[in-house]
């Protein structure tokens, strides 16, 4: 059975938007800065023991326990299925390249391509 989406298409959706971004901006979940740390009323328990980190590009609710990756907040906050969420994020992605971006999964590529390229013999 052929992939709907890539794993390369999937890596980009969830780091090249930045979920506090994400979250404020588009899902309009109500947010505020408490001590210098942006926090997000999560969507599961409705409390703002969150945050989110930037070096992942992950939210995460302390009280739940959960982590949400933007595909996860856009099927929890709007209720679509992973399909539908993963199309309303392609229509976030910006057109313009992100080297850094683009480097990682030119890494990602060329190291799953090593085991291919070397012969034992």
């Amino acid at each position: 059975m052929r992939r709907r989406f890539t794993g390369g298409e999937l890596f980009q959706l969830r780091n090249r938007i930045p979920v506090d971004w994400l979250i404020k901006e588009q899902l309009h979940i109500p947010s505020k800065v408490i001590e210098g740390i942006f926090r997000f009323l999560c969507p599961l328990c409705n409390e703002f023991q969150t945050a989110t980190n930037p070096k992942t590009n992950l939210a995460r609710c302390f009280l739940c326990e959960k982590n949400f990756n933007p595909i996860d907040l856009v099927m929890t906050v709007k209720g679509l299925g992973f399909v539908d969420s993963v199309k309303y994020l392609q229509t976030l992605v910006p057109n313009r390249p992100d080297p850094l971006t683009d480097q990682r999964l030119e890494l990602n590529q060329l190291l799953g391509d090593i085991g291919k390229r070397m012969s034992i013999g």
